[in-house]
């Protein structure tokens, strides 16, 4: 999953002093990034992917990377992650291993806003460099208690006939447990009416109803986003400013944020634990495991950051293994008595699909061969059944091939050929065309069930 703020809001608004930045006097503040990106790259080498990324800096920043659920310091070796000082700009270098389906490099800037700069992670190797790199510069005003105004303006200048868009989210707890993230949409309702206006400067009005301020007033926050589409190795530039609305701002409360599940791993993965929470000075959170805290080792890195608005723990396992396993626990202590989030977070090893191998290899007239790769402990097993409207008449054949990967686990490609029976008209027999698998991988640690399907 990836919702729309992860690490989204673990990395929207990390490492921020403050986010309440705004003007309500009529005058607005401008405020900047601070840096801007100088030229990346995406180098690969077998199931070993570089991404570097050049950054000038106007003044001192906080940088972090995001990789798919990891929170990484931009200087953790142990981690993959190097800096190096130029002349001018700064080098910050990831060495991350295949299956990745995200990479976001973080830059905080002091004066109230991130940039989340997207690696485009499924696209070709290459380097892409910026002549002109982008600044860009946000600010926030209060019409009403009802009636919010967000702006932002870069330069170069924003062109409205480009792809960059804005976008406002709103944080809210309305089951009084969790904070929720909801992405405020362009459609009427009664609730929220968003509207934009697209120039050089880019502006975004919110409005709310009574309603929704009686049931979310109290624990109200909004963020701001400007998204500029990039190619080659960028995929986006994401610039985020965080404010709290709310209409009575209760000292010291906040909300733990809700947790997803953890995808399967495989000894020797690297694992993340990550916990969060929003309000107005959060104390520091702890993750525990089975009610023991972890703490930094030679095989746990522990980040956490506490601000105004947010507390952070993320928990990185060097290298996953059966003692790692089991439930987490998010945990405030405050004034002598424990806040433990309403949702665990549960660890376990055990085989996974990799989804961008798993393909169709060919595909004829009356016949379609796929591909389904997993990865599991030595000795992984992959039972699949056909989903396919096949009507039994036409059960896949089999081919496998196994690789070695690290000294405790493998790969195993198993190859299924479909022949297309014409059972029905052509007009109706519409899933023949799509093969459809039904599969469980099991190993020595579990077992992991998935469906797939293979589209053209």
């Amino acid at each position: 999953m990836i919702r729309i703020i992860f690490p989204f809001l673990l990395l929207s608004c990390l490492g921020f002093s403050t986010c309440d930045v705004y003007s309500e006097s009529g005058t607005k503040k401008w405020f900047s990034s601070g840096g801007s990106v100088v030229s990346a790259s995406k180098t690969t080498v077998g199931d070993n992917v570089r991404f570097q990324i050049e950054v000038s800096f106007a003044e001192p920043m906080v940088t972090y990377w995001g990789v798919d659920q990891r929170v990484i310091g931009a200087n953790e070796k142990d981690f993959g992650t190097t800096t190096e000082t130029l002349s001018s700009t700064t080098l910050f270098t990831l060495d991350a291993k295949k299956p990745i389906s995200f990479v976001m490099f973080i830059i905080l800037s002091k004066n109230e806003m991130v940039t989340n700069i997207m690696f485009d992670t499924e696209g070709d190797d290459g380097t892409i460099k910026f002549d002109n790199p982008m600044t860009c510069q946000s600010s926030f005003s209060k019409i009403s208690n009802f009636e919010y105004d967000f702006f932002y303006r870069c330069n170069p200048e924003l062109d409205p006939r480009d792809d960059w868009y804005m976008d406002i989210g709103m944080v809210a707890s309305v089951k009084n447990e969790i904070a929720e993230f909801k992405q405020l949409e362009l459609k009427e309702n009664k609730y929220v009416n968003v509207t934009y206006e697209r120039n050089s400067t880019t502006k975004a009005t919110v409005v709310f109803s009574d309603e929704i301020l009686e049931r979310v007033g109290d624990f109200l926050f909004l963020q701001s986003s400007l998204s500029t589409p990039m190619s080659n190795v960028i995929k986006s530039v994401l610039q985020r400013n965080f404010y709290d609305i709310s209409k009575t701002k209760t000292a010291n409360e906040f909300k733990f944020f809700e947790q997803f599940p953890q995808p399967p791993y495989l000894e020797g993965d690297m694992v993340p634990v990550n916990c969060e929470a929003l309000g107005r000075n959060p104390p520091p959170i702890q993750v525990e495991r089975n009610g023991a805290e972890i703490s930094s080792s030679q095989t746990a890195y522990v980040f956490k950051d506490t601000t105004k608005f947010w507390s952070t723990t993320a928990v990185t396992f060097l290298r996953a293994s059966k003692e790692i396993e089991g439930n987490y626990s998010c945990v405030i202590e405050k004034d002598g008595k424990k806040f433990i989030s309403p949702e665990n977070i549960e660890v376990k090893l055990k085989p996974r699909l990799r989804w961008d191998l798993t393909k169709i290899l060919e595909s004829k007239q009356n016949q379609t061969r796929v591909r389904v790769v997993v990865e599991g402990a030595i000795g992984v097993a992959l039972n699949c059944n056909d989903n396919s409207w096949s009507w039994n008449e036409n059960p896949p054949a089999q081919k496998e091939k196994r690789t070695y990967i690290s000294e405790w686990n493998e790969r195993l490609e198993v190859e299924y050929t479909w022949r297309k029976v014409n059972l029905i008209p052509e007009e109706f027999n519409y899933s023949s065309d799509y093969p459809s698998l039904s599969c469980t991988a099991k190993d020595k640690n579990g077992d992991f069930t998935f469906e797939h399907t293979f589209w053209q």
